[in-house]
């Protein structure tokens, strides 16, 4: 039987803080989840545990002494299209899946270098990279366990119709404005397979290559969804929201997507982010000034 896992205590107070007894007894379950698995697949544990917002992840060592990483995720739809994302990618701009046990939501990866991110990274280079990674991404065919963007933004759609929290920082207009983008542009005969959430911390070190996107979220759908997430992060290092369209206009000629589509979607996901922190109770003071900032970078009709 392989060693027990030390689980991190701020990753176990977040699952508890969220999921709440359910939490509980899958974290009380998770160290011998992960032994069973360890010996099932082979590996070795070895290093401390990584953790991220859902999942622990585990640096482990196969029988031929070949490194690799054992990720556990809590089950959640988020995470349901990771393995056949991933699988899709095969490799080509992503880590490599190697396993998959659906039942127990555990995937064993490829080991990349989790010490180096693009955070780290000049901004200019880091968005570049992220651009042209995913324009490799969006050339797999996409397969029909991953769910569509179709879907997921009528949905976004008709929560906004009929429910905009009274502390939201915009007028209806930019509400009505929304609607129409989800409705709009969620149809794309010309849809892909999507990452979804490729910012700065999802793209890490290897040797094999520079660069690798990791964590896909795994939608299926127009392009220029994927804008988001590189205008979120990094927040700190933007001068005044003018530097918004830029950062966006930067990524759209890496990933070579069109910028007026992907300018409606920023704007719809900025502010559906911000409805769904207020209703849920998630978002903060800051959360709002940093939504607010965004939408005033990405002006209407451009």
């Amino acid at each position: 039987m392989s060693p027990a896992l030390a689980i991190p205590g701020p990753f176990a107070a977040d699952i508890e803080a969220r999921e709440g007894r359910p939490g509980r007894a899958w974290l009380r379950r998770l160290p011998r989840l992960v032994a069973a698995l360890c010996d099932d697949w082979r590996v070795t544990p070895e290093g401390p545990t990584w953790y991220g917002y859902c999942a622990v992840a585990l640096p482990v060592r196969d029988e031929n002494g070949d490194p690799a990483v054992l990720k556990v995720s809590w089950a959640g739809p988020d995470q349901a299209p990771e393995a056949p994302t991933l699988r899709a990618w095969s490799g080509d701009g992503a880590v490599r899946l190697l396993r998959h046990d659906p039942d127990r939501w555990a995937l064993l990866l490829e080991r990349l270098d989790e010490r180096r991110d693009l955070t780290g990274e000049p901004l200019d280079e880091a968005i570049h990279t992220i651009g042209r990674l995913l324009a490799r991404l969006h050339r797999a065919p996409p397969p029909s366990e991953v769910p569509t963007l179709a879907r997921v933004s009528r949905t976004w759609a008709d929560r906004l119709a009929y429910y905009w929290p009274a502390e939201m920082p915009w007028s209806p207009r930019v509400r009505d404005e929304v609607v129409a983008t989800c409705r709009e542009l969620a149809d794309d005969t010309d849809a892909r397979l999507l990452h979804a959430d490729l910012h700065f911390e999802n793209v890490l070190a290897a040797e094999r290559e520079p660069w690798l996107a990791i964590d896909p979220k795994g939608l299926v759908g127009d392009p220029a969804f994927e804008a988001w997430p590189v205008l979120w992060n990094r927040f700190e290092e933007y001068a005044a929201p003018r530097d918004v369209a830029r950062r966006l206009d930067a990524w759209c000629e890496a990933a070579r997507i069109d910028r007026h589509r992907a300018r409606a979607w920023a704007r719809a996901r900025t502010v559906e982010d911000a409805a769904d922190r207020l209703a849920t109770a998630r978002g903060d003071e800051r959360d709002v000034s940093v939504h607010r900032f965004l939408l005033d970078g990405l002006p209407a009709g451009s």
